[in-house]
């Protein structure tokens, strides 16, 4: 990985978000982008272009002054460009900035608050959040706003048993677990109605071999009626630190969500990090 970019609208949410991706961007060695996206109202007569691209500039160092001093308070260092670096955009629509800060950073994981306190852009598990998660630039780290420190030694990751889980794993251990030299648990909730769990979960572990190799990782299978309750019940036992998922198609153990997919209905529930894929990012 290169960098990390992490979004603000400067609530108390997204200052979680900072915290959190610049203690990650410290233990990994990588650069840490902030962003924060603001809207001018256009005005239409031309006579006041002028006048109105003042305003623009006059908002752009504003809100950069802003964004520097935010950094400073909360991190206690300014940016210097080479590990932090602040950046502000102007756009009406939040995800359209966000995507092209993403390209123009060449930004490996993208870190949102799980909610925010700007009810204008919505930006933390609304629907900015969702349409960076199908947009499929790259993962995307949602925070709820429960986060006390950085921590990060047990990591869990929902599989599927598919060939796109293997991938995923195989980025998450090679860019986030091994660095850190933490643990990984691959867990599986079995439905009712599924066929042969262990013979598949014997499956997935040597394919998985094959692709990656990690000393701390373990394999659990659950049987439950009630998946999204059974993972949660199964995380806080385990004290899982972050939890990793794959947005993929409504199949396999995801199925028994109607319109809801199991990482926004997670999002929605969750007092832990959740890392998500996007299944065409493999």
């Amino acid at each position: 990985m290169k960098a990390i970019l992490c979004t603000t609208d400067f609530s108390s949410n997204s200052t979680i978000a900072l915290k959190y991706s610049y203690a990650l961007s410290k233990a990994l060695g990588l650069k840490l982008v902030v962003l924060h996206v603001f809207d001018v109202k256009v005005i239409m007569a031309s006579s006041l272009s002028t006048s109105f691209a003042k305003k623009e500039q006059a908002a752009h160092e504003a809100c950069r002054n802003k964004l520097k001093l935010y950094c400073d308070t909360h991190l206690g260092i300014l940016p210097d460009g080479e590990n932090l670096e602040c950046t502000v955009l102007e756009n009406a629509l939040v995800d359209e900035a966000i995507i092209d800060a993403v390209h123009k950073h060449q930004s490996d994981l993208l870190v949102m608050g799980m909610k925010g306190g700007n009810p204008l852009q919505k930006l933390f598990v609304g629907s900015t959040t969702k349409k960076m998660i199908d947009k499929n630039l790259c993962p995307v780290l949602l925070l709820p706003k429960t986060t006390k420190e950085f921590k990060l030694k047990k990591f869990a990751y929902a599989s599927d048993f598919e060939e796109a889980d293997i991938h995923a794993i195989a980025w998450l251990i090679e860019n986030l677990v091994k660095p850190l030299k933490a643990n990984l648990d691959i867990v599986h909730i079995s439905t009712i109605d599924e066929y042969a769990g262990e013979d598949q979960m014997a499956w997935f572990s040597e394919m998985l071999e094959q692709k990656v190799s990690y000393s701390q990782l373990t394999y659990s299978r659950i049987d439950a009626e009630h998946i999204a309750k059974s993972l949660q019940q199964h995380l806080k036992k385990g004290k899982i630190d972050l939890l990793a998922m794959l947005e993929r198609d409504k199949t396999g153990f995801v199925k028994s969500f109607v319109h809801v997919d199991l990482v926004k209905q997670m999002s929605s529930l969750a007092t832990l990090p959740i890392l998500s894929f996007h299944k065409k990012l493999f």
